[in-house]
């Protein structure tokens, strides 16, 4: 259990600002932007070096009610062809919104967040995902033999971060008051430390033309209280569904999934959340919802065919299979198969001289090197991979496409032809090429 803190004597403390200083020099020199500064004509290493003095100048403004936010600068940030606002504090805030965010969010464990993966401690989309394999599994294990399928609702909210009310009437702020408030001695927080949690969370925007604002909807991205405003604000909605008896709900940040045995259940808690999301401002992405009965035999729901037959679901980048196997999204398996075969053919170049035999052990040497963990030239997501994996029929797979890569490359034979000069049990037995299989083996 997670003891809440006194928030307010907690930002009393120098220590607690200078570890966080030194954590924000560290994730500079780990992606390399050092170069910029941290403040005007101030290097992040001279803030680093100085914290003891920077963290009293904090401490100082803090106990004098001196402490003011200053306006964050909007600026965009292009992704995958979709242009998003983001902003940028001043580097004093993004340490006193930091600090915040990790008290806040003791906090927040202390109050309770059932059933929320995202952005705590020890939690992740893999968290969540083996959540719901453990309640397959059980499942399961007390239905018998032949379990009938498992009804199951994957769902996500419309425009999240853009539409969450974040007005002076937002539902978010009683729960983040109450959050702010455990732990206090004398009973909550002054209005003073208000003021600058929701400074943090909602704070004063400035346009590029010089124009200032502050948002009625959606959060502030790229400020450091976002993502427990994010976690805080269905709140309402965790709770009950929590207490639907025999009801798996997991959510990460904006998108959710149900599972129950009872289809009726499932169906009552789908017209439930209506009214408690209008009450939270919040909407749900209705053309991208999934209902599935998950089963082996794949087949849909004879009670209700708005349930189509899958035997497995996808959830967070994380395929989840009707017995609980976990294993990486198809999309995820083939771009790291991709990114392997795009080095083979790369490296059978090189050996375009060479006869079939000596091309396949120098390609199987070079697979080796990419499926070591520890190795600088491994495969990116191979550490991933053999994380989230727990069916071996889908790591099988991917080891049999890398396995026909190499005898591709190496005899220049397509498909599966290659096998027949240089069979995939020759490449594992006598040039020793390492299995997914085996190293995940080794893992558990």
């Amino acid at each position: 259990m997670v003891e809440p803190v006194d928030i307010e004597a907690c930002l009393r403390d120098h220590s607690v600002y200078e570890a966080e200083i030194l954590k924000i020099f560290a994730k500079r020199v780990q992606s390399g932007r050092t170069s910029s500064d941290a403040a005007s004509g101030v290097s992040y290493y001279r803030a680093a070096t100085d914290r003891r003095a920077l963290a009293a100048r904090i401490v100082k403004t803090i106990k004098a009610g001196d402490y003011r936010m200053s306006p964050v600068d909007l600026w965009f940030l292009e992704r995958h062809g979709k242009v998003r606002p983001a902003h940028r504090p001043v580097f004093m805030d993004q340490v006193v919104g930091a600090v915040l965010f990790q008290l806040l969010t003791r906090n927040a464990r202390a109050f309770g967040m059932p059933g929320v993966h995202s952005y705590l401690p020890g939690h992740s989309n893999l968290s969540a995902a083996l959540a719901f394999s453990s309640f397959i599994r059980r499942y399961r294990r007390q239905a018998g033999p032949r379990p009938p399928a498992l009804h199951v609702l994957k769902s996500d909210f419309s425009k999240f971060g853009e539409s969450l009310p974040m007005g002076p009437t937002a539902p978010l702020w009683k729960t983040m008051r109450q959050v702010a408030d455990l732990g206090n001695s004398r009973g909550g927080v002054s209005d003073q430390t208000w003021s600058l949690i929701v400074d943090l969370v909602r704070p004063v925007i400035c346009n590029p033309d010089g124009s200032s604002f502050t948002r009625a909807y959606g959060v502030s991205m790229g400020t450091p209280l976002t993502p427990l405003a994010s976690n805080l604000s269905v709140h309402e909605m965790d709770v009950y569904l929590n207490g639907v008896e025999g009801l798996f709900y997991a959510r990460y940040n904006d998108d959710f999934i149900l599972a129950h045995t009872d289809l009726q259940t499932l169906k009552q808690v789908d017209a439930d959340l209506e009214p408690i999301l209008a009450r939270l401002g919040v909407s749900r992405k209705m053309e991208k919802e999934r209902r599935v009965a998950l089963g082996g035999n794949g087949m849909p729901s004879d009670a209700d065919p708005a349930y189509e037959g899958g035997n497995r679901i996808d959830f967070l980048g994380i395929s989840i299979g009707y017995n609980g196997d976990l294993s990486p999204a198809p999309h995820l398996q083939a771009r790291f198969v991709k990114r392997i075969c795009a080095r083979i053919d790369g490296l059978a170049m090189g050996f375009a001289g060479d006869t079939p035999l000596n091309r396949a052990r120098r390609l199987v040497s070079a697979t080796n090197v990419m499926l070591d963990v520890d190795s600088p030239f491994a495969v990116p997501g191979l550490a991933t991979l053999l994380k989230v994996a727990s069916s071996r029929g889908d790591l099988k797979d991917i080891d049999f496409r890398i396995a026909r890569k190499i005898v591709q490359a190496a005899t220049g034979r397509p498909g599966n032809l290659g096998f027949r000069q240089i069979p995939p049990k020759r490449l594992r037995e006598e040039m020793e090429l390492v299995t997914l299989v085996a190293l995940r083996n080794l893992r558990r």
